[in-house]
């Protein structure tokens, strides 16, 4: 069972990147692309769907991590019963309130940002450059949107001589921490916890190598305190991920704290 990286998100890292095998890329595009039908489907049914024997699907929800195909449909008809995750007011909202509801949105971005400038603390911006310098090895672990903002982030600091690795799956993260040693540096962020919950065997792993940990989040207590070397805290709010935002915004921030100090002309 997928702990913290959503069935959609790993069927798209199939469908995005080529993950695995032809068949399976063919498989997971079939599912995405009914991904609402999959509850009321027999495996027989999806087999004919994706052109493939039933056997192949089943090694396939495998691989995601299922026990079966029962479980993995059971799976998917859990995540049709929820809703966005935006608050009530937005869930709620009708047409009129279109305008109301992007202004009351933007306005806790700009605070949110407004709030992680302000706590910026810029001697532990120097030790983080400094990290990022001298690690052996940087990973970077998060849950979803977390995950997509560091592509950007592995994708710049590959441009400095930084190489950033990331896992697109929950085996894969346990099998980057697995790959730490005390020379590593690991970068977590999750704004509300939730990567450090749902996968405390990647951090106590992280922990057991003693790797650097800088935990992006807005936390002031918990595990996350116990975790982590550094505990960079963002954001006041995240009723409609608006907090994603903010990510995003403080990972610019680091490459470009990365930059002025060790880029260009400027690596030693």
């Amino acid at each position: 069972m997928i702990k913290g990286i959503s069935i959609m998100a790993r069927l798209l890292n199939f469908v995005n990147f080529g993950e695995g095998k032809a068949s399976e890329y063919d498989v997971a595009r079939m599912i995405v692309k009914h991904y609402h039908e999959i509850p009321q489907l027999t495996i027989y049914e999806l087999a004919d769907l994706c052109f493939v024997s039933a056997s192949t699907i089943t090694r396939f929800v495998r691989k995601l991590g299922y026990a079966s195909y029962k479980d993995f449909k059971d799976e998917i008809a859990s995540t049709l019963a929820i809703d966005v995750d935006y608050d009530k007011k937005v869930v709620n909202a009708k047409e009129t309130d279109l305008q109301s509801i992007f202004q009351t949105y933007t306005q806790n971005v700009i605070v949110n940002i407004q709030f992680t400038y302000e706590n910026i603390d810029y001697r532990q911006m120097k030790r983080i450059a400094e990290m990022l310098h001298d690690a052996s090895s940087i990973a970077f672990f998060g849950l979803e949107y977390a995950n997509y903002a560091g592509l950007h982030f592995q994708n710049k600091m590959s441009s400095f001589n930084r190489f950033v690795q990331i896992g697109t799956s929950d085996e894969k993260q346990l099998e980057l921490a697995q790959s730490l040693s005390q020379d590593s540096l690991a970068i977590v962020v999750s704004l509300e916890g939730s990567f450090f919950y749902h996968h405390e065997d990647i951090m106590n792993t992280l922990v057991k190598n003693r790797c650097k940990i800088v935990s992006i989040t807005m936390l002031r207590v918990g595990k996350v305190l116990q975790f982590s070397d550094e505990v960079i805290h963002i954001n006041k709010m995240n009723n409609s991920t608006e907090g994603r935002i903010t990510i995003m915004y403080f990972l610019e921030l680091l490459i470009m704290n990365y930059y002025i100090r060790y880029g260009s002309n400027r690596i030693s």
